[in-house]
């Protein structure tokens, strides 16, 4: 697991393959294959580790700690572990591994969606409308730090050379918010988005059943 972390990283998703992998570790492909069925094995793997990793960077959740506070934590190790492992990010966050390790995850963000007070089809909603939310949106930010530094820069430098030259008589709402629109970061456009998926099921446990 932890060459396979390293050679993704190293080389990206797309170069975490079985032969490659058997290389990194000096070993016949042969070996690998008795381990793992096939690369999508290999990859549902690493998306259990990943789990684990996370869980133990969450740590237990105190009987008295906010709903709200157990999620944005849950968000922030999230965030942070893409930012350490874009690669990994961008081949685990669309999969669902039926292992042991989602299993204590999914028990997890139930308990605390629960613990809201919201009945059992509108945490399960909630559940998963914050984890995908923060999943996808931190595999987003993964694919961008994965560009070539050349289409990085030109990515991050759209709004100052494109957008603020638009004419603004055709476009009055971009011309005012040019300044804003250059300086919005990704993480906080992740934060504004868990904070929402928050509110939303804050004032869905708040209403009368």
């Amino acid at each position: 697991m932890n060459a396979a972390f390293q050679l993704a990283e190293r080389e990206g998703a797309s170069g975490l393959t079985m032969r490659r992998l058997a290389q990194e570790l000096d070993v016949d492909v042969s070996i690998l294959y008795r381990l793992f069925r096939d690369k999508d094995e290999l990859v549902l793997a690493l998306c259990e580790r990943t789990i684990e990793i996370e869980l133990d960077d969450i740590g237990d959740v105190p009987e008295d700690e906010d709903w709200q506070d157990t999620l944005r934590r849950i968000a922030e190790v999230t965030w942070t572990y893409q930012t350490r492992f874009p690669a990994i990010t961008l081949l685990s966050f669309a999969r669902t591994t039926g292992g042991p390790a989602e299993h204590r995850m999914v028990e997890l963000l139930l308990s605390v969606f629960a613990r809201a007070g919201l009945p059992p089809a509108e945490a399960v909603l909630f559940y998963r409308t914050f984890i995908d939310t923060a999943l996808g949106l931190c595999a987003h930010s993964a694919s961008l730090s994965l560009l070539a530094p050349e289409d990085r820069e030109k990515d991050d430098s759209a709004w100052r050379r494109v957008y603020s030259h638009l004419p603004e008589r055709e476009y009055p709402a971009t011309a005012r918010h040019i300044d804003d629109l250059a300086s919005l970061t990704q993480k906080a456009i992740y934060t504004s988005a868990v904070e929402a998926v928050l509110a939303a099921a804050a004032h869905a446990a708040d209403r009368p059943r």
